[in-house]
């Protein structure tokens, strides 16, 4: 059990990873993209120097570090093997690999919701021409409960495909229910991780998830073009491999044998040589959020949310139209959290105007997004609360 004086430092020197901070930045726009840490930078820059003006072959150490990233993965996640998870440039890529892997039938069913990001539709929506249909889930209201995707289930559903954590609202799905009413269906569950990893506790074993895909990108604040794929063993033995390289096979040193068996775990789908910076990158990324802890990053995230959501409702800012479109269900909240703007505001010169003053968040689909991070301090919650208040108010 780490006690409250270790988390502080655990805590303070995440936050020493950033310079930013140093320089009066305030970044709570992590669901966007995060900044990378020293740690991060170092790892990669090793690995470029050694192919600058080092050893130039770098093999050897490239296979350690992939196995270590992998096997950091696997904790991060809780796989329960690191041969479930393949390394994939970005989410789509690797829920490409989940679609394309699948024998679909004409009237096969997929549910969806109707405020995805478009990384979690489009490689379903492809399917249509098969004949496949995706029906999507009202969730207008930023909400996504598993009993609108229980009323959904029809004998012809296949996959139910969800972000754990949904990028406008920070819904954040109840994964178990959705994950035991999958299994009790016999149906595919496909999780879009991206919200989730790095930032809150990621479980694919109790959620019973069949595919989660991820991009580093965000609360990983890994490189960009780098992420990965996890498969569990029920799916990837029913996955086709429609792109094999020469990494794909059992034996890929081997080089002239090409009827050689494909591998049959997840790694399979690494055709060819993989974005090796980016795991450098990657695994330094996880490393540090692993050493971190994850409950704790989690814990100081959900902190830092609540002064937010507090301090716009004291100063009144809720009642002159800063409407919030994050639910108020503790289970269901992440590290987004996000508020309707008035439609007659500017909304550029208010993200503009926050961005003047030193604080990063992002607006979309007219609506104001704050995502902080572990290493995000009170100090920093109070400053970006007193500058919110007085641009917001300027603009109405």
């Amino acid at each position: 059990m780490i006690g409250e004086k270790q988390a502080d430092a655990l805590l303070q020197s995440f936050r020493d990873q950033f310079p930013h901070t140093e320089r009066g930045i305030r970044y709570v726009n992590h669901a966007a993209q995060s900044p990378l840490a020293r740690d991060t930078i170092a790892a990669m820059n090793e690995h470029l120097g050694q192919r600058h003006n080092g050893t130039m072959m770098t093999y050897e150490r490239d296979m350690e570090v992939i196995a270590e990233c992998r096997e950091r993965i696997r904790t991060l996640i809780n796989a329960a093997e690191a041969r479930q998870i393949a390394f994939a440039a970005n989410t789509s890529e690797g829920l490409n690999r989940v679609t394309s892997g699948l024998d679909w039938q004409p009237g096969d069913e997929i549910i969806l919701n109707s405020i995805e990001f478009p990384s979690n539709v489009y490689p379903y929506r492809k399917l249509e021409p098969l004949g496949v249909r995706c029906i999507f889930v009202d969730a207008a209201d930023g909400t996504v409960p598993v009993e609108r995707i229980k009323a959904a289930v029809t004998p012809r559903t296949r996959m139910v495909a969800i972000s754990a954590v949904q990028f406008l609202s920070g819904w954040h799905a109840d994964m178990e229910a959705i994950g035991k009413l999958c299994r009790e269906h016999d149906i595919w569950f496909v999780v879009d991780g991206i919200q989730a990893a790095g930032v809150i506790p990621v479980d694919v074993q109790k959620w019973q998830a069949d595919a989660f895909a991820t991009g580093g990108l965000k609360w990983l604040m890994a490189p960009m073009g780098i992420g990965f794929l996890y498969l569990s063993d029920r799916l990837c033995d029913r996955l086709k491999t429609p792109d094999p390289g020469w990494l794909s096979v059992e034996e890929p040193w081997e080089l002239l044998r090409y009827d050689q068996p494909l591998r049959t775990d997840a790694t399979r789908f690494e055709a060819g040589v993989a974005n090796i910076p980016g795991i450098y990158g990657l695994n330094a990324s996880i490393g540090l959020l692993l050493e971190t802890g994850i409950d704790r990053i989690s814990q100081q995230v959900r902190l830092c949310v609540a002064q937010l959501r507090d301090g716009i409702r004291n100063a009144g800012l809720e009642k002159a139209g800063l409407t919030p479109f994050t639910s108020d269900d503790p289970l269901r909240q992440s590290g987004i959290l996000t508020y309707c703007l008035p439609e007659a505001m500017d909304h550029e010169a208010l993200e503009h105007g926050l961005r003047q003053e030193g604080i990063f968040v992002s607006i979309r689909d007219k609506k104001l997004r704050f995502s902080p991070h572990g290493y995000n301090t009170e100090e920093e919650i109070e400053y970006i609360l007193r500058v919110t208040e007085m641009i917001y108010s300027k603009q109405i």
